[in-house]
């Protein structure tokens, strides 16, 4: 289900019971952030209002999951960047570069698609022990850093 835009979606049944989108193109992850709330608020009103039962959340261990990789707030804050300076210097040092920052590089293709091109899905390593926000920011400032450092890395491959 997608409103007319596709910039908010849910899936029923997936790899998650109950997975809720909120994507756009460009840099406004406020924007796509907010609109994730609101909608995660009205699928939670309306199975509230059908039903009777609302989300299963834990004060510890935050939304109860059937994907045991999403345990914790499920959430996962991604971007799509193009990092040529990062690719010409190798896919394992951009990991082990992630790693220290606590992000997660994939492929555009999805999770098991494989890696082409410059361009990267870059999102938060972490799901469990942290807050929405702090996931949200913790892929901000990572992003912004490898950027930063990309610039550096294709004025040193002479990209």
């Amino acid at each position: 289900f997608h409103n007319t835009d596709k910039t908010f979606l849910v899936w029923v049944n997936e790899e998650d019971q109950l997975r809720i989108i909120s994507m756009e193109k460009g840099g406004d992850v406020l924007g796509v952030f907010k609109r994730l709330a609101r909608g995660i608020q009205a699928v939670g009103d309306s199975v509230q209002a059908e039903c009777g039962k609302g989300f299963m959340l834990d004060e510890k261990y935050g939304y109860v999951h059937s994907c045991p990789t999403n345990l914790g707030t499920g959430m996962r804050a991604s971007v799509h960047i193009d990092l040529p300076g990062w690719t010409k210097e190798g896919t394992d040092k951009l990991k082990a570069r992630c790693e220290e920052l606590a992000l997660q590089p994939r492929g555009t293709r999805g999770e098991s698609g494989g890696q082409t091109g410059i361009t990267y899905d870059i999102s938060n390593k972490h799901r469990l022990g942290y807050s929405e926000v702090q996931l949200v920011q913790t892929m901000i400032d990572g992003v912004n850093k490898l950027y930063e450092e990309d610039l550096a890395l294709q004025k040193k491959h002479g990209i």
